[in-house]
């Protein structure tokens, strides 16, 4: 056997960069709205990093292999075989740690912005199903519509009628935007945003997500609230989706709406949303679908199987496993 000539150190094999990963321009995260949803809800990027790691584990190990072959060749040449396999384990480490690609990164850069809606924590009750009448009277809807957007009395009166008018079902007081989901977490759940404001010609809407329904107007305002993440949601995560489900809008409907995050605390407070309840029970719902049931009581109809339809009043179709009906 011949002897090994220790001329420079292992170390000098490798490279002092590598790439173990490629994301192509046609890879993003489009159509992966409940992951941005986790990435918002946990306000941090582990749940794609989570995803990545399975996504290109494959491609990770075959680059991987090939810089450790091309190392081995060279040291091979060199008749430093046996340092090879000494430190072979160092080296993988050291290819690891001058890794100079993120998958991540790669697919968020390749991204669509995502259609988002924060919650104002206001809540309108209108009609029934059978067409009774609200509750609460308009006026004092308006009213509380006009407080929670900061709105001077009188201000904008027409456009908050037609909203409260046309939203007859009533719903959450919502505004929409557009923004790629990692601009919206800090990364640091103990230190999170403050505030958030919104201007421009702001989409305002009232959305029943429960039931499908709803309506929206703009407002050129500026308005700054206080941040709550519990308030925050990609809206296509909720059903239904007043966008999409309920308005089959396009991604750049709510685009006039400008945002941005702020850290300096604000003075008082904003309710919390009832929607992070709604998809605990929505999660609950899909759950018992995919153990091949179904839940009474839940409105979405593709969670429903042998779904029948009733032509006698009240029309509408029945569930015949857990009775849930809908109405015409």
């Amino acid at each position: 056997m011949k002897t090994e000539i220790p001329t420079k150190s292992w170390k000098s094999y490798i490279p002092k960069s590598v790439s173990l990963y490629y994301v192509d321009y046609n890879e993003n995260l489009n159509g992966q709205e409940a992951l941005q949803e986790a990435c918002i809800r946990q306000n941090s990027l582990i749940p794609l990093y989570e995803k990545v790691q399975e996504w290109y584990m494959e491609q990770e190990t075959d680059n991987l292999d090939e810089i450790l072959g091309h190392i081995k060749e060279s040291m091979t040449k060199d008749r430093r075989l046996r340092t090879y396999r000494k430190h072979e384990n160092e080296i993988r480490d050291m290819l690891y740690e001058r890794n100079d690609t993120d998958p991540s990164d790669g697919l968020i850069r390749n991204s669509s912005i995502t259609n988002m809606f924060y919650s104002l924590g206001v809540e309108t009750d209108g009609c029934d199903t059978y067409g009774n009448t609200r509750t609460e009277s308009e006026t004092m809807t308006c009213h509380r519509i006009r407080r929670a957007l900061r709105l001077k009395k009188g201000q904008y009166d027409d456009r908050i009628l037609e909203l409260t008018g046309n939203a007859s079902y009533g719903g959450e007081l919502r505004i929409y935007f557009n923004a790629m989901f990692n601009k919206l977490l800090t990364g640091d759940p103990g230190n999170d945003f403050k505030s958030i404001r919104f201007h421009g010609d702001v989409v305002v809407a009232l959305a029943d997500s429960r039931n499908g329904s709803g309506y929206d107007i703009t407002l050129p305002i500026d308005v700054t609230l206080p941040f709550r993440r519990d308030n925050l949601f990609v809206d296509s995560q909720v059903h239904y989706s007043y966008a999409d489900e309920v308005c089959g809008m396009c991604s750049d409907w709510c685009g006039s709406t400008k945002w941005e995050t702020g850290m300096k605390p604000l003075k008082g407070s904003i309710r919390a949303s009832r929607m992070a309840g709604h998809l605990q029970q929505e999660a609950g719902y899909e759950k018992t679908f995919r153990e091949g049931k179904c839940t009474s009581g839940d409105m979405n109809y593709k969670r429903h199987r042998d779904t029948f339809y009733i032509n006698s009043f009240p029309c509408g179709n029945r569930c015949p496993h857990c009775g849930t009906f809908w109405i015409d």
